[in-house]
Formats: structure tokens, sequence, C-alpha cells
């Protein structure tokens, strides 16, 4: 499976308003996720940087077509991953500090070929 994006959003959960605040937005990053056949691995690439992960876990939610991922990447760090086809973005939500952090794609194209 094959993911590009062409929008990234940044956020910081706000608990007295229960909801994700924006902190950055740039519509000039575009990025792509390449997945292997069995979904236990992906890179993602940047314009700056490529990046591993390793897929701990997976469940589907068939009703919300999305897909939530437990990832660590190739420093260590740790994500809940949700690729959200229903409303076309993907997310990468982690720990900073003890503050909850979101960075949110919004999906372009998904596309699959024979590997």
């Amino acid at each position: 499976m094959n993911i590009s994006t062409d929008l990234r959003k940044d956020g910081i959960w706000d608990d007295v308003s229960e909801e994700w605040s924006l902190i950055s937005e740039n519509n000039e990053e575009l990025t792509f996720f390449v997945f292997n056949t069995d979904l236990t691995m992906f890179k993602h690439t940047t314009s700056s940087v490529t990046s591993a992960y390793l897929i701990k876990s997976q469940e589907k939610d068939e009703e919300n077509d999305q897909f939530e991922l437990s990832i660590v990447s190739d420093v260590g760090n740790k994500y809940i991953m949700i690729i959200d086809f229903k409303n076309d973005n993907l997310r990468f939500i982690y720990d900073n500090d003890g503050e909850s952090r979101m960075v949110w794609h919004r999906i372009k194209s998904v596309w699959f070929e024979d590997e």
C-alpha cells in the first residue's frame, strides 16, 4: 500500500476544551508512505528525511473505515497511527513530556502495487 499526502497540521490536546488545538500548518508538506504487503513495516519519506517504522499491532475499524496502528520509529519513538480512509487523513499521536501531540496528514492518493 502506498499513500501520498499534501497537507500537514500539528496539534496539541487541550484538556479544558477537550479538542485538538492547531499549532502549525504546512500546505506544501508533500510526503509518501510505503507499506510492506504484510503491514508490519512502512517508510515515510518527506522532503528532508526518510524514516522507517515497525508496526507492533493493528486494529481495523470496519464501521469507520480506519486502521489504528501501534508503531515504533527507527529511532525508538512510539506512536499511535490512525489511517482514516473515510475522512482522507492519517494521524500520528504521541506523548511529548506529558502532553498529547498529533501530526495530521491529508491523504492525496492511495494505491497498490505488486511487489
